[in-house]
């Protein structure tokens, strides 16, 4: 996403496509790991989710009966002080929403997914200006702070010695980095087959790349003894590629943004 954006794609077609294959690329995976990789049995932990999911509409149903004046105001004038209401606010639902799915079992990655829908329904009555300045300094957070730290994280905790230890398992990697654009990069031609080969083959490397859902589900995976360290590990070694190569490889098949111009009407004598 943050490429999407950089290369100005967000607003066109192909990156609202992306997009969009991105949330329900992230959000069914989760709620599938809520449901049969929880521990509990899937009817129990469907009256969890769904419970989570009641009680996260609700906010959302809530957020959206707006605009709330006083809360507008508030967010108005802190916005270039100390007091930051608008982040703090944002951070706040946050961190109730991580803590809440993981009192009830679920994945955090599910929590901060409603957050954001929250914080995107709560502040999207806010003035455009105030708005864009909200998303700008997320954005912020997010790309300069909290995200390095997971992929730090990632790169810290990654059993390196497992994936060189067997070439067994360190051919895995080009194998799994293959099933990926099979499994999740092919499917994405259905809802969006692009124009041309070209914008086909950057569908399919872009919808391709993945790694946060690997990360939790080979994590499951070992705790619970159905995946060995050397399968996880080439299994987020083939997520890591394919992140870094994935993306800069289908914006390049992309080509440059055609710029869009407004027909001009032809000037009367």
């Amino acid at each position: 996403m943050p490429l999407l954006r950089d290369a100005g794609e967000l607003t066109t077609p192909f990156g609202r496509a992306m997009t969009r294959h991105g949330a329900v690329g992230e959000f069914a995976p989760l709620v599938a790991i809520s449901l049969f990789l929880s521990g509990r049995s899937p009817a129990l932990a469907s009256v969890v989710l769904l419970g989570f999911v009641v009680l996260a509409g609700v906010g959302i149903w809530l957020a959206a009966r707006g605009p709330y004046l006083p809360l507008q105001r508030l967010i108005t004038a802190t916005l270039h002080t100390s007091g930051q209401f608008a982040i703090r606010l944002v951070l706040g639902i946050l961190a109730a929403l991580t803590c809440l799915s993981i009192a009830l079992g679920l994945d955090m990655l599910l929590g901060s997914f409603a957050a954001g829908v929250l914080a995107r329904v709560l502040l999207s009555a806010a003035p455009a200006a105030d708005r864009e300045a909200v998303e700008g300094k997320l954005e912020a957070v997010g790309f300069g702070f909290l995200v390095p730290i997971f992929f730090v994280n990632t790169g810290v905790t990654f059993p390196l010695g497992e994936l060189f230890g067997d070439v067994r398992t360190l051919l895995l990697v080009p194998l799994f980095l293959l099933v990926l654009l099979v499994v999740r990069g092919l499917p994405a031609l259905l809802a969006f087959p692009g124009s041309s080969t070209r914008e086909r083959a950057a569908t399919v490397l872009m919808t391709a790349t993945g790694l946060p859902i690997i990360v939790a589900v080979t994590n499951l995976g070992v705790q619970s003894h159905d995946l060995t360290a050397g399968m996880a590990a080439a299994l987020v070694g083939a997520g890591m590629l394919s992140v870094l190569v994935f993306p800069v490889v289908g914006l390049a098949l992309r080509g440059p943004i055609e710029p869009v111009r407004a027909a001009v009407p032809a000037a009367e004598p």
